[in-house]
């Protein structure tokens, strides 16, 4: 990455005044110079906004008015194509090229699927925050001393963030912690990203809430305890640092802040954000422009009509993969997380009207079945949809803890997490005790659970197993760095510290 070319191309987005009630209803749209910018508490509050709004903008993915780079219309929802698409459960039924490209991690072969390999959001929203560090300390107008170190927390957090997340993505990745870096910087080791994250989440966390005042939606949106603990959690897990990603996770538990909720109380968490079992989320808000018509949410390409207008799905899990996935379901239709999922849809009604959903949600055969678990009123309007982009959720954490217990040696603690969340699904408890095992049925289980919401990709890489879930990997090719995006020939400019990840100077 040229952070001078960063640093010059980012104008700081200003979001106009207001305190954290109204923080989902801030609009980022003025463009100021940086001596304009931090003179009163209002400028800080909406500095911090538009740095979430900048992390939002980079979960979605750029769009070809962003970078030449590539064809794309809108953005598309890359979490989507980073976390889940390479998992090797999905399938596009209309056979789009550009599906089957990433599928098949086959990055580099169409222009559409450039922005995948490209971090500079997630790098502008890191420089926002180095700005925020730097600046806001000078700040002495209409802000308490209070809520500008929480302010400064919530900034130290979103920065650790954003490094973990593009970890996650392209491996090892450079660091910068300097407002105004002009120096080209290289990438660093993952485990070493992965350690800076942990550091920076301990310094912010005596400063960050469990809650903000106003809704629970405003408060999962943005930088909390329960947001920074997940976070270091995950962080840990990469490390192999199992003590302290238990430890993490008990501290989650034992606020009471979050819960495992129903599966009745499920749909209000994936339809409108509003759950208490969401720890940390992206909202995206039409009233914010957040949506970029038929691009706008990956839902608008896991439904159709009567959600969408859409006639045809293009992302879709198969008939035989969700009976693989879900063999409680295959057996005796237990799982009750099959029919709150997937839904199928009956075809034969024309698309001008809205059509009917079949009580047997797999009735659609093995290609038409719909990914439903993101659905939204039956209306078919799409082009302007809400929606929220979960990260961390309490069954999440509840795995991840069943996870780091096994690995630790406490297989009771283990199974007790893992069959809370079996129950909830209608599934039976896991019984057996053998280490390895129970570490298997955990990773099934999460396959499970967090079908869709962008976590698959990533357990699969930290085990080194992607290639036994994705054919187009091999063993080889993995350990050379094949489950990680390749790196955008734009962070290559003028920095001659960049390199290409191992497997992708060879595979195009």
């Amino acid at each position: 990455m040229n952070n001078k070319i960063i640093s010059l191309g980012l104008l700081l987005v200003l979001l106009t005044g207001a305190g954290c009630k109204k923080w989902l209803d801030e609009l980022p749209i003025n463009t100021v110079t940086e001596d304009q910018a931090w003179r009163t508490g209002s400028d800080a509050e909406g500095a911090v906004a538009a740095a979430f709004a900048i992390f939002r903008r980079g979960l979605s993915g750029l769009t070809k008015e962003d970078t030449p780079a590539t064809t794309r219309n809108g953005s598309w929802g890359d979490y989507y194509f980073w976390g889940d698409a390479r998992s090797g459960d999905w399938i596009t039924p209309s056979n789009d090229g550009d599906w089957n490209a990433c599928f098949q991690n086959h990055l580099l072969q169409r222009t559409e699927l450039e922005p995948l390999t490209n971090w500079r959001l997630f790098y502008r929203a890191i420089e926002q925050c180095n700005l925020i560090l730097e600046k806001m300390p000078e700040i002495t107008t209409g802000l308490t001393q209070e809520r500008k170190v929480q302010l400064l927390a919530e900034a130290r957090f979103l920065r650790a963030m954003s490094h973990f997340y593009a970890a996650r993505i392209w491996g090892d990745v450079p660091i910068n912690m300097k407002a105004r870096n002009v120096e080209p910087l290289g990438r660093e080791p993952l485990n070493t990203v992965m350690q800076m994250v942990v550091s920076e989440v301990d310094k912010a966390l005596p400063d960050l809430p469990w809650q903000y005042k106003g809704t629970r939606k405003e408060s999962m949106s943005r930088g909390t305890k329960g947001a920074a603990l997940a976070l270091k959690a995950h962080a840990s897990m990469w490390l192999k640092d199992y003590q302290g990603a238990a430890d993490a996770i008990q501290e989650i538990m034992n606020s009471n802040t979050f819960k495992l909720v129903t599966m009745e109380e499920l749909r209000s968490l994936f339809d409108a954000g509003e759950s208490e079992e969401i720890i940390f989320e992206m909202y995206y808000d039409r009233n914010k422009g957040e949506y970029s018509d038929y691009y706008g949410h990956i839902m608008t390409y896991y439904l159709t009509n009567p959600y969408t207008s859409r006639g045809d799905l293009s992302l879709a899990v198969p008939r035989s993969k969700i009976l693989e996935i879900y063999p409680d379901y295959a057996r005796d239709k237990s799982d009750k997380r099959v029919a709150a999922f997937f839904q199928s849809i009956d075809n034969s009604v024309g698309n001008n009207e809205l059509r009917p959903v079949f009580a047997d949600p797999l009735q659609n055969g093995e290609r038409a079945i719909m990914f439903a678990k993101f659905r939204k009123v039956k209306d078919r309007s799409y082009s302007l949809m809400d929606a929220p982009v979960p990260i961390f959720r309490y069954a999440d954490m509840l795995l991840l803890k069943a996870e780091a217990d096994a690995r630790l040696g406490k297989v009771t603690e283990a199974l007790g997490y893992l069959n809370e969340v079996r129950v909830r699904a209608g599934i039976p408890r896991f019984e057996r005790n053998d280490v390895p095992v129970v570490l298997d049925e955990v990773l099934a289980e999460r396959r499970r659970e967090l079908i869709g919401e962008y976590h698959r990709v990533y357990d699969l890489v930290r085990l080194g197993r992607l290639h036994e879930f994705n054919s187009y990997v091999t063993v080889q090719g993995e350990k050379d760095g094949a489950g990680f995006c390749p790196v955008s020939d734009e962070a290559f400019a003028n920095n001659p510290r960049m390199q290409q990840t191992y497997y992708w100077q060879f595979n195009q």
